[in-house]
């Protein structure tokens, strides 16, 4: 529901002001309640998808950092976890002082679509490849080297 509000919003805010749109499709507007109410939405709209996002985040890492999800003994896990949580949401606090939001809303944006776009299919690919166990020397490269530029862009 949230995803269809938000490209309804882009659709509109792109038929509104053409080639004018700025990055934050805020900045369009004037002072007044239409940026206030839309504000408003925002901040709704980010308290459904953010915790979402963040919880995702986190079970990454924790997979990555403590093992797989058939760790037995949650109990265990429990401070090793609380650190990663923290460490967190920290770096999130840490992100939001950077001033503006575009600003933020542009790096999150920009690192989330160069990983999805260049680092998560060589790596898919390459996982898959092994997993088959086909003989792939040279494919591997180049998938090594097209995840090597999503790194570096």
């Amino acid at each position: 529901g949230v995803w269809i509000v938000n490209v309804l919003f882009a659709i509109i805010a792109l038929g509104f002001y053409g080639e004018n749109t700025q990055d934050l499709v805020l900045a369009n507007l004037d002072n007044g309640p239409y940026l206030s109410a839309l504000k408003l939405l925002l901040c709704i709209d980010l308290l459904f998808t953010f915790p979402i996002v963040f919880s995702s985040g986190r079970q990454i890492l924790e997979n990555a950092l403590l093992g797989g999800p058939e760790q037995a003994d949650r109990d265990e896990t429990f401070p090793a976890r609380a650190a990663i949580v923290a460490g967190a949401v920290t770096s999130c606090f840490g992100l939001a002082q950077i001033g503006g939001f575009g600003a933020v809303a542009n790096l999150v944006g920009g690192v989330a679509q160069g990983t999805l776009a260049f680092i998560m299919p060589p790596a898919i690919a390459v996982a898959v490849a092994q997993k088959q166990g086909e003989d792939t020397e040279g494919t591997n490269l180049e998938q090594y080297a097209l995840g090597l530029f999503g790194v570096a862009v």
